[in-house]
């Protein structure tokens, strides 16, 4: 199926995966996912580093008009992972 991403009601073009980085941290809203269980339910058949993770949330972030500073989507929790607020 087509993942379609839009902020203020225009279209966001961003790779597919993404939109599934969004698509999980949206499931667990409210919880701290680990970037290790971010990872294997992103690329469930692919070793990623981490750095790919980390691309991935700033690709995201920009996308959406959040800020690493003053997160008002997704929050970096230190050490632990991260938090679709």
């Amino acid at each position: 199926p087509d993942r379609i991403l839009e902020h203020d009601g225009e279209r966001v073009l961003v790779a597919p995966k993404v939109v599934d980085t969004l698509l999980v941290l949206v499931e667990h809203a409210g919880q701290v996912i680990s970037k290790e269980q971010l990872m294997a339910e992103v690329w469930p058949d692919v070793t990623v580093v981490e750095s790919g993770l980390t691309r991935n949330i700033s690709v995201l972030r920009k996308a959406i008009g959040d800020d690493d500073g003053t997160a008002r989507y997704i929050e970096t929790v230190p050490r632990r992972g991260y938090r679709f607020i």
